[in-house]
């Protein structure tokens, strides 16, 4: 495996001529995933906005899936077509199935002290990049993978998640708009070390 700097600059080089898909793949996704929770928040009463907000993320499941997958297709150099970010949608089930299963781990694990929280995240964390190679594997199959993969890795990850920390206030600072670059450049990062975690666990 490598160090953080390296993932980050494959992450860097893959993304060359590709920035402005990566970017406009994003605002798609933040458009649709954000927009309507947040606007059902402002327009209806707290109960009703809170509760729309919350079937609206439940229902973005496979579009999280599809930005995921959408930079592990670019630094492959496979079909980036904007369509691909709702491809979770042609195998709703099983995508759904997973980031809703995915979710309630992370969110049992978060009440309990938030640590279990982040571990089953760190372990879980290969699991849409699973679902996409692997047509044919349930979503908890994929969840059991990602585990196992993960093994002696989940400290590893966290450092070179933690190493954005610093763009991730700079993006704020920004009032969010930041994130359309620093997102692209995360999950591309990110998919390079699906494939050499892949290629480690073959």
């Amino acid at each position: 495996m490598e160090n953080n700097q390296g993932y980050k600059n494959r992450a860097l080089a893959s993304l060359e001529g590709k920035w402005s898909n990566g970017i406009i793949a994003t605002i798609i996704y933040l458009l649709i995933s954000g927009c309507v929770g947040q606007g059902a928040v402002m327009f209806f009463d707290v109960a009703t906005g809170y509760g729309i907000s919350g079937l609206w993320y439940f229902l973005c499941l496979p579009l999280e899936w599809g930005i995921t997958v959408y930079f592990l297709n670019l630094i492959r150099n496979e079909n980036i077509d904007y369509e691909r970010l709702f491809d979770g949608y042609k195998d709703f089930i099983r995508i759904f199935l997973a980031g809703l299963l995915v979710s309630l781990w992370v969110i049992i694990g978060m009440f309990l002290l938030i640590i279990p929280g982040i571990i089953l995240a760190l372990m879980f964390s290969q699991t849409e990049y699973i679902l996409k190679d692997d047509k044919e594997i349930s979503a908890v199959d994929a969840m059991k993978k990602s585990a196992e993969m993960m093994k002696g890795h989940k400290m590893e990850l966290f450092w070179l998640i933690l190493s954005f920390i610093g763009w991730a206030i700079l993006c704020c600072l920004t009032f969010g708009f930041g994130f359309i670059f620093l997102l692209p450049y995360f999950h591309s990062t990110m998919a390079h070390y699906y494939e050499d975690i892949k290629a480690e666990n073959a």
